[in-house]
């Protein structure tokens, strides 16, 4: 499969985006601790929340960036089990307004025997968190082995749907130069899929209720 230059540069918008406001956040309260320090006498109040600004954006900025190993780069083709994904897309939707319902063993550790399955379904994960603009529940449900199966991931919540670019992007309809920073992620999640044989679609199924197939 040939990557247009376009998309290399649109995930790469794509992290800067997201880590720039914990990082941002951080280097804040790093200075606002040595203004205090420079102060003959500090107000421990200040300091204690500089510290737990640097606290919280530390973890946020940590969470993401667990997620984007998984979900983009190497680390992520090879996983044998979901324990990773599942604790990484915990921590991505704590403390937002949509919550994760996945059942303990659902589905089994042999689906994640296939390459790349794991990332696959955690970059779908993803994309149904942030199908719901106003929040929800992701559900992930199915069953499968390493040689066939077949998962639900259910956004249920609003809007509950895919915008006609992000549908045209997951597909492939869409070309690299009708790309945005809104669109790289279902597009790198259908070329994904297609890459490890997975056959993702994205279908209504009542109001505000988005289910993603993944099938193998």
């Amino acid at each position: 499969m040939d990557l247009d230059i376009r998309v290399v540069e649109l995930l790469a918008s794509r992290f800067c985006h997201d880590l720039v406001s914990p990082v941002g956040a951080i280097r804040n309260g790093l200075e606002l601790i040595e203004e205090m320090n420079e102060d003959e006498e500090p107000n421990p109040a200040f300091m204690g929340e500089a510290i737990k600004l640097i606290d919280h954006s530390s973890l946020q900025a940590d969470r993401r960036l667990r997620v984007f190993r998984l979900a983009y780069g190497m680390a992520g083709r090879e996983q044998k089990g979901f324990g990773d994904v599942r604790s990484a897309i915990q921590g991505w939707v704590e403390g937002s307004r949509t919550s994760l319902d996945w059942p303990a063993g659902v589905p089994s550790d042999w689906a994640a025997m296939r390459t790349g399955m794991a990332k696959v379904l955690l970059n779908t994960l993803v994309l149904a968190e942030e199908s719901l603009t106003h929040g929800g529940t992701v559900t992930v449900g199915g069953e499968g082995s390493q040689d066939s199966g077949r998962l639900t991931v259910t956004a249920k919540g609003r809007p509950g749907a895919l915008t006609p670019e992000s549908e045209a992007a997951l597909t492939g309809r869409a070309t690299a130069d009708e790309l945005t920073a809104r669109t790289i992620h279902p597009y790198i999640t259908g070329r994904f899929a297609e890459t490890y044989g997975v056959r993702l679609s994205a279908a209504p199924a009542g109001a505000e209720t988005l289910v993603f197939t993944l099938e193998w």
